[in-house]
């Protein structure tokens, strides 16, 4: 376990779900080393960790290794915060769970969008 393979072109994912601690993680060394070995993949579903993180430190959800993706969506109770992080999750589920081979040029969108994720509340 804690090996995954892409159906599209055999790249195995030396990477374990299992043992993920969003507090532990460096999310900027992690993500540019997943991007620059072009592993666009990974580099997405580390970008969802870090967001999972940015809403844990500010309280709007309470992070637990075993919640789902859609527990966490619907733990935000500010509806704008919500709805964006619907936006995101969706993303990052199509690229993670949907197995769909993810060039540059769409993970640079992807990246874009998780970067302008800024949940903050008044």
């Amino acid at each position: 376990m804690g090996l995954f393979k892409r159906k599209s072109d055999g790249v195995a994912l030396p990477y374990d779900t299992l043992y993920e601690d969003i507090h532990a993680i460096n999310f900027q060394e992690a993500i540019e080393e997943a991007s620059s070995q072009r592993n666009f993949r990974l580099a997405v579903r580390l970008l969802y960790l870090r967001a999972l993180k940015i809403l844990t430190d500010q309280e709007l959800i309470g992070w637990q290794i075993n919640k789902t993706n859609r527990t966490y969506v619907y733990e935000i109770t500010e509806p704008s915060v919500r709805s964006r992080f619907e936006q995101l999750t969706s993303s990052f589920e199509y690229v993670w769970y949907g197995d769909f081979p993810i060039n540059e040029e769409r993970y640079q969108e992807i990246k874009r969008e998780f970067d302008s994720f800024k949940p903050v509340t008044q």
